[in-house]
C-alpha cells in the first residue's frame, strides 16, 4: 500500500509541475479575437469562368462570433496580417483551456486515488486499535 502511495504522489508531483506551462497562453497580453481565418474556394456560376473548369475563386474569409451571433467577413488583404495576429492567440488560449481541463480531470482523479487509499489505511489502523481493546460487556 506505501508503494501504491508514493506512486500516486510520483503522479500527482508530475502533474503539478505541468500547471506553470499550461497556464502560460492565459498569462499573454495579446488581444484576443474570437475567430478564425481561412481560405474559402468557390464557383461564381458563370459557365464562361474559369472556376466553371475548376479553378475556383479563393478568398479570406474570417469566421467571427461577435455580439453572440456568428459573421463571416471578408476583410480587406491589407488587414489580414494584423487578424492573424489578434486570432491565433485566441486559438492558443482555447487550446491551453482545453489542456487545463484535461489536467484538472487528471488531477481530480489522483487526489480521489490517494484519498481512498490513505482511507484504507486509516481503516486498518482503527481495526487494529479495535481488536487491542477488549470489548465491554454490558450490564443490565
Amino acid at each position: 500500500m506505501n508503494q501504491q502511495l508514493s506512486s500516486l504522489r510520483a503522479k500527482l508531483l508530475h502533474l503539478q509541475q505541468l500547471l506553470p506551462s499550461l497556464l502560460e497562453a492565459c498569462f499573454q497580453r495579446d488581444p484576443l479575437l474570437p475567430g478564425s481565418l481561412y481560405t474559402l474556394k468557390r464557383k461564381c456560376g458563370k459557365p464562361s469562368c474559369h472556376c466553371y473548369r475548376g479553378e475556383l475563386h479563393s478568398s479570406t474569409v474570417l469566421s467571427y462570433r461577435g455580439q453572440g451571433r456568428p459573421r463571416n467577413l471578408s476583410p480587406p488583404p491589407e488587414d489580414l496580417e494584423t487578424l492573424r495576429k489578434l486570432t491565433e492567440p485566441f486559438r492558443q488560449c482555447r487550446k491551453a483551456r482545453a489542456q487545463l481541463v484535461r489536467w484538472q480531470k487528471q488531477l481530480l482523479q489522483l487526489v480521489d486515488e490517494l484519498e481512498a487509499v490513505r482511507i484504507q489505511q486509516g481503516e486498518a489502523e482503527f481495526r487494529k486499535l479495535a481488536v487491542a481493546r477488549k470489548p465491554r460487556s454490558s450490564k443490565s
